[in-house]
């Protein structure tokens, strides 16, 4: 149910190799975010999707179109893990005139077929520069068919309560790993997870 932290770490290694140039990212909750699928052993056996050899993904693809670059890093980051282990497509936007003046967000709709999880699921991920770097979040929302209970026995080890919203339980995940909140939704249970990251340029 979750990917592990080396797995994040590894796409961010591919990503900072694949600008050439120094790529430093400081990530809260990009290592065990969670993804549709119903056991954690599962999904450590999947590998992210893989853009063809020398190509990029769609969130480098749309940020480059757009002429985002300052960002680009860190933002196609944070869209790889919203959108790990998942078939996805998304959609991305910029402010007018100097992309890299002003903040990029995109937002996704996913398919996972698994043994455990057949569904989808939806992420929104923005980045925007701060000072000498860049900074972003993603918010990812998956509905599962199980109770938000349930859910909770599978949440990272050392996850506490954070609080009740208006009747939502809120979570900060084990390993300053960000937070969740389990929505229910009749029998089921709808998580919403956020996670951020910064990106210092140099």
């Amino acid at each position: 149910m979750f990917v592990r932290s080396s797995k994040a770490s590894a796409v961010l290694r591919r990503i900072g190799a694949a600008e050439r140039r120094p790529l430093h990212v400081i990530l809260a909750g990009l290592g065990a975010m969670l993804i549709a699928t119903g056991v954690a052993a599962a999904s450590q056996s999947r590998a992210p999707a893989k853009a063809p050899a020398n190509s990029s993904n769609p969130f480098q693809q749309q940020a480059a179109q757009l002429g985002v670059r300052k960002c680009a890093g860190l933002f196609t980051a944070l869209g790889q893990t919203a959108t790990y282990g998942s078939a996805y497509a998304t959609q991305t936007r910029t402010g007018q005139g100097n992309p890299d003046a002003s903040g990029v967000h995109a937002v996704a709709g996913m398919t996972y077929d698994t043994a455990d999880f057949r569904g989808q699921a939806a992420a929104v991920v923005m980045a925007a520069p701060a000072g000498q770097g860049c900074e972003g979040q993603l918010v990812r929302i998956a509905p599962y068919q199980r109770s938000c209970q349930q859910m909770v026995a599978l949440l990272p080890a050392g996850s506490a309560a954070a609080g009740n919203l208006s009747g939502v339980p809120l979570y900060n995940l084990g390993g300053n790993q960000g937070q969740a909140l389990l929505v229910p939704n009749g029998p089921a249970c709808v998580v919403v997870t956020v996670a951020q990251g910064t990106q210092r340029l140099q």
